[in-house]
């Protein structure tokens, strides 16, 4: 299978740039962040972002679509847990509340600290994002009690997904309270694919 990834430094493309070496699988990389938002991009994905990969001519986008993906090609890997278990029902659980409870916040503030044009920025949008991550930061704090991974208690594509958006908001300095969240991402850094920007 022919496979090319469209990505950038340290964004959401340290997903599927992980997913793919745990994978095992070749692929040409093309990078750059004059990519984002060029009519080549858009051709792949509608709105210009990356990451967004070409399988065999055939375009995918959004970074957890795309881990998905390349681990359901890799059973050997096991990677994923088989469609239509109750593991896979836990790796969409997981995936989709990482996105939409933790990282929709985290991305707001980063649009409004560093992406929107100045003067469209909003100033007063942290403290409330950072109250919304560290709410629902506590279900996957509970879920690491006593876990080293989330799904099966084993290393898996979930937790390239959502090790990402637990090490932003690392970054962002919001997991103090969150010991198991910091040994999580700890145990994350240790794995020799590990893309996850540190420092």
């Amino acid at each position: 299978m022919k496979i090319t990834l469209y990505e950038y430094g340290p964004t959401r493309s340290q997903r599927a740039r992980w997913a793919l070496l745990e994978a095992g699988l070749e692929y040409e990389s093309v990078e750059g962040r004059a990519l984002i938002h060029s009519d080549e991009l858009r051709k792949i994905h509608p709105l210009g972002k990356v990451p967004a990969a070409v399988f065999d001519g055939k375009p995918l986008f959004e970074s957890a679509a795309i881990c998905t993906y390349i681990a359901d090609l890799v059973p050997e890997k096991k990677l994923i847990a088989a469609s239509g278990t109750w593991e896979r029902a836990l790796h969409d659980q997981w995936v989709a509340f990482a996105l939409s409870e933790l990282e929709a916040f985290l991305w707001h503030s980063a649009r409004n600290q560093f992406v929107l044009p100045e003067d469209k920025r909003l100033t007063n949008v942290f403290e409330q994002n950072a109250e919304a991550f560290s709410v629902a930061a506590v279900a996957m704090e509970q879920a690491l009690s006593g876990q080293d991974y989330l799904v099966g208690n084993r290393f898996s594509v979930t937790d390239i997904v959502v090790g990402f958006t637990i090490n932003w908001a690392r970054g962002m300095r919001l997991l103090k309270p969150f010991p198991n969240l910091r040994a999580y991402v700890a145990r994350l850094f240790e794995r020799p694919h590990c893309t996850l920007t540190q420092g």
